[in-house]
């Protein structure tokens, strides 16, 4: 398994490249109507993404709280919110963590993509949600993900990662390993868990670099990190744009 502490120019970059703030806002006001204090936990928080996102959204009095298995990114995590007694953090294996049926709100992204027991998990998420907590999964489906992207150059093939990936979710999947479609799958999972009113949402952000009129310093530089970040070879460097669409099946239901 990645060990995402020592990736975390990874995260912070992917990150920064994943979500449009007034689409987030979105969510948490009209969606979810995140309207009175709540208590969340976040599963695989890594260093607090969700926590930066959250809590200038939501009413004051409520809670935060994370669980991940990095020392790193939890001493990371701890550092940054050390002011803020509404937030705390647990170094935890989600796989041994005993959840408790405390809280209001139970999150996570990009978390169950990467575990070979995902419904497992999901299923601690929605037992540590009092009786009508809502329960919410950002995670990606490598399929989407694949279709979304798109390089404007000759050389550009749309389906070049297509074996690749059948072979890789059949390997995977017989063996047990981590579902790369976990995202579209996980709707139905809920409702099997028995959580209510589930919906479900894409999330609207696109990574888009042009390079053709773009005279910054910094275009070099972004193209490097589009290619890393979305896993695109680099046989494209002299290309005239790059877009990806990211998206991440969002995934919630009420206990």
């Amino acid at each position: 398994m990645t060990n995402w502490g020592l990736e975390k120019d990874f995260l912070l970059s992917s990150r920064k490249n994943m979500w449009n703030n007034d689409y987030f806002e979105f969510l948490v006001k009209c969606v979810w109507k995140i309207d009175k204090p709540v208590r969340i936990i976040d599963f695989g928080c890594g260093y607090g993404f969700l926590a930066q996102m959250l809590l200038p959204l939501i009413p004051g009095g409520s809670s935060y709280k994370g669980i991940d298995i990095s020392e790193e990114l939890i001493k990371d995590a701890n550092i940054q919110f050390a002011n803020c007694q509404e937030v705390s953090f647990e170094l935890a294996d989600l796989n041994e963590y005993v959840p408790i049926e405390e809280y209001d709100i139970a999150i996570c992204q990009s978390v169950l993509r990467h575990l070979s027991n995902p419904e497992n998990i999901l299923k601690k998420m929605v037992d540590s949600v009092k009786e009508n907590g809502l329960v919410i999964c950002i995670e990606p489906s490598r399929r989407l993900e694949n279709a979304g992207i798109y390089v404007d150059s000759n050389a550009f093939d749309p389906f070049e990662h297509d074996d690749f990936l059948r072979q890789k979710w059949t390997s995977e999947n017989k063996s047990g390993g981590r579902d790369y479609q976990i995202g579209v799958k996980i709707p139905n999972h809920m409702s099997k868990l028995g959580l209510k009113d589930v919906g479900v949402r894409i999330n609207d952000y696109v990574d888009y670099i042009g390079t053709i009129n773009d005279k910054e310093e910094s275009a070099p530089k972004e193209v490097t990190r589009f290619l890393k970040d979305h896993n695109v070879d680099d046989k494209y460097p002299g290309a005239d744009g790059f877009l990806a669409a990211r998206c991440h099946v969002i995934s919630y239901g009420y206990k």
